[in-house]
């Protein structure tokens, strides 16, 4: 199995704390500069993002859809909950995502050069952000990270 991403990708993070709470063996490739256009960094992701995950003719892209398939192959009795589909878990999930997704927006912008204060699209993705860490505290009694599973592989 490979798993191309980086280090410091939330979305990448998912994936390898699934795949290390299950002790899978896999190989993470760097893909360094995620602020690259050329989608064979990617793996020809044509969304030029990460993860990008490689197993036995399996090419998958999206860190959801990457960890339901490594559950259904590897996590049968779903102890990592991340094929839960009750949808105040799927509401959360996705909650938790958009914050990821705005703050890899604010994080990417600066790595590009570009400041981004003042501009409706940031502002409204640091708006967006706080929005949902403030709901992530008032709803912080629905994760238990004594027992973590797919939530609570987003917050670490």
């Amino acid at each position: 199995m490979k798993l191309y991403g980086t280090a410091r990708s939330h979305f990448t993070r998912k994936v390898r704390l699934l795949m290390d709470h299950l002790e899978l063996g896999y190989e993470l490739i760097d893909v360094g500069n995620v602020t690259l256009t050329d989608t064979a960094v990617f793996r020809q992701n044509p969304m030029m993002s990460v993860p990008v995950f490689e197993d036995a003719g399996v090419w998958l892209i999206e860190s959801d859809h990457i960890t339901q398939h490594i559950a259904r192959r590897f996590d049968p009795d779903n102890r990592f909950r991340s094929l839960n589909d009750d949808p105040t878990h799927l509401n959360f999930r996705a909650i938790l995502n958009g914050a990821m997704d705005n703050e890899v927006k604010l994080v990417l912008s600066r790595r590009m050069g570009l400041e981004p204060v003042g501009l409706a699209y940031f502002d409204k993705a640091r708006a967006a952000l706080d929005n949902a860490l403030g709901w992530r505290e008032t709803n912080r009694s629905h994760f238990n990270m004594n027992d973590p599973g797919d939530l609570e592989f987003h917050l670490v």
